[in-house]
């Protein structure tokens, strides 16, 4: 508080207008045209325009002809003041005053050098004078009770400005330090009451808005922090700050719309731009985002933030080789940079450039070896290529760089898998899971591999169960648990599990089946004969031999006329 009261105390303290000259009569050349009275003048310009330094030595020079004159030494003491002499500020402050003792702005302006210089007691005492020449002066009383706070009287204070505020009721400045005070007391309720009420006296007090809405902030009343900085009247930061409570409460619409607001009065905000840009990609309003990002690069080129995400902007709207040329211009030092890599490969995943991506992918991995997601990309081509031998060599190769990698051990068990190697494949997760018994992945990868074998069904169950407490109201995990309930035997069991995995993912084949297989089980061969022309019709185009497996059960089913329902069984869909 002691930088913001001694600056505010200036701002209060400074003459309100310029310090009042005298006056020149025009028919008296002999006084124009002596030195003294030419320095006064060119002094006098120099100090309107604000060219303190070029001031100074004139006003110096017209002193010598009158060194009492209380306007020159007034205007000297501003001189000094703006230039930040204090002490000489402070030596003609005290001489414009013992000229002229009577003049309220001369003491004002001495009485916030002394404040600056931390000379409370004399300070106070040029407030008192003045409010003893103005009875009705109240910036005098309210910068004694913030002198008073100042010197660590924060309840003097409190009781100066409460005196204040009875005599003034509309005084808002009074009742914002007043606020601050009592904030300092760690009287919350006090200070809001203070601050709310200034800012119903005047709406564009942003200050006071400001203060009242961290309030809020801080007591997690996001709802009310907002109606706060909703209130204020005009521009300034908070309305930035309004917007990242929108963005907070999911409101993107309100949050653009004051950060768009907020830009046209600081258009210089770096960072406002930015967000604006990354509210646009969120809304899926890519050209709006280009235009921004585009627009900030052109003035910070080396922003390589905004490069990536203008590039990633571009990915979005599929123009892949303009985005692949902004990935790469982020450069190698930057933090981004392994992350814009990735996203050239992903592109060539996309674009279906295996050899191409394969290519780029190794490149990364000479170079880059330590960077264990560059093993990663490469290994993912040579698996798109369906290369599987060399992607597990490739995979194998990496995890002796990285043993503990968990993204690594499930992809080696994953390739195990596609060469048919399954109990190699069990061994790969299990080591996942010793590195971390909650890898909900890894478990669910044993449990339904093993119901797959017809083994360890009960270990099996184990492991899915505990994958599904890590990872509750997943359809995967969900359909895992019914293959397992199936193998076992529990049928029942196994049905409703599997209705609830096809609830959560009504769209995925292998679910589909398995509900078929569970109902052909039970002789429902319509219902079996359903989700199977069901699962035949999602099935991955890529995944042929699911197909043919899926339309090979739905031949071997019998006639409609052979079905047998059970009516005690529930058909959910």
């Amino acid at each position: 508080m002691v930088q913001v009261v001694v600056v505010i105390s200036l701002a209060f303290s400074l003459f309100p207008s310029a310090v009042r000259a005298e006056n020149l009569k025009e028919g008296n050349k002999a006084e124009l045209e002596s030195d003294s009275g030419f320095a006064y003048i060119r002094g006098k310009e120099h100090l309107l325009q604000g060219e303190f330094e070029k001031a100074l030595p004139y006003l110096e020079k017209a002193l010598k002809a009158d060194p009492n004159s209380a306007v020159i030494n007034g205007q000297l003491a501003e001189v000094h003041l703006r230039l930040r002499n204090m002490e000489q500020a402070e030596v003609y402050g005290i001489k414009a005053v013992e000229a002229e003792p009577n003049n309220v702005e001369y003491r004002s302006n001495l009485a916030g050098i002394l404040a600056t210089l931390k000379k409370y007691p004399e300070a106070k005492e040029q407030y008192a004078k003045i409010v003893e020449l103005e009875p009705t002066n109240t910036k005098a009383p309210l910068l004694m009770g913030i002198l008073e706070a100042e010197g660590g009287q924060v309840e003097k204070g409190i009781e100066v400005l409460s005196k204040l505020v009875q005599e003034s009721p509309e005084n808002f400045m009074a009742l914002f330090y007043r606020a601050r005070m009592y904030l300092e007391q760690e009287n919350i309720e006090k200070a809001r009451a203070d601050l709310d009420r200034a800012l119903t006296l005047r709406p564009s007090f942003t200050e006071a808005g400001a203060a009242l809405g961290l309030i809020y902030e801080k007591l997690n009343n996001t709802d009310e922090a907002i109606k706060v900085y909703s209130r204020i009247q005009g521009a300034g930061p908070f309305k930035k700050r309004l917007a990242q409570l929108y963005l907070q409460n999911n409101q993107t619409d309100k949050a653009l719309q004051e950060l768009l607001e907020y830009e046209k009065s600081e258009p210089d905000d770096y960072t406002a731009r930015v967000k604006i840009g990354l509210i646009y990609f969120e809304k899926k309003d890519y050209a709006n985002a280009r235009a921004v990002f585009e627009k900030v690069l052109k003035e910070e080129p080396e922003a390589d933030n905004v490069r990536f995400y203008n590039a990633w902007v571009l990915e979005e709207m599929k123009q892949y080789g303009e985005a692949i040329k902004e990935f790469k211009k982020v450069t190698r030092d930057s933090n981004l940079f392994k992350e814009s890599t990735l996203h050239v490969g992903f592109i060539f995943r996309e674009q279906k450039k295996y050899q191409e991506g394969l290519d780029f992918a190794k490149k990364l991995v000479e170079k880059d070896p330590k960077v264990e997601e560059f093993h990663d990309l490469y290994a993912s081509f040579l698996e798109a290529k369906k290369e599987y031998k060399k992607a597990l060599a490739a995979v194998q190769k990496a995890l002796k760089l990285f043993p503990n990698s968990e993204k690594l051990g499930y992809f080696e068990g994953v390739l195990h898998d596609k060469l048919g190697n399954k109990r190699a494949a069990i061994e790969s997760m299990k080591k996942i899971i010793d590195l971390n018994s909650s890898n909900y992945h890894a478990l669910n990868f044993v449990g339904y591999t093993y119901a797959d074998l017809g083994e360890n069904l009960s270990q099996a169950e184990e492991y899915v169960r505990k994958a599904m407490a890590l990872k509750p109201n997943d359809g995967f995990i969900e359909d895992s648990l019914g293959w397992v309930l199936f193998k076992q035997g529990k049928i029942k069991e196994s049905q409703q599990a599997l209705e609830r995995a096809a609830a959560l993912q009504p769209e995925e084949a292998i679910i589909l089946e398995h509900l078929g297989d569970v109902y052909q089980s039970q002789k429902e061969f319509s219902k079996a004969r359903e989700f199977y022309k069901k699962a035949v019709s999602l099935s991955s185009p890529k995944d042929k031999e699911m197909a043919k497996k899926i339309e090979s059960k739905l031949a071997s089913l019998p006639s409609d006329k052979n079905d047998v329902p059970d009516k005690r069984v529930p058909t959910g869909k």
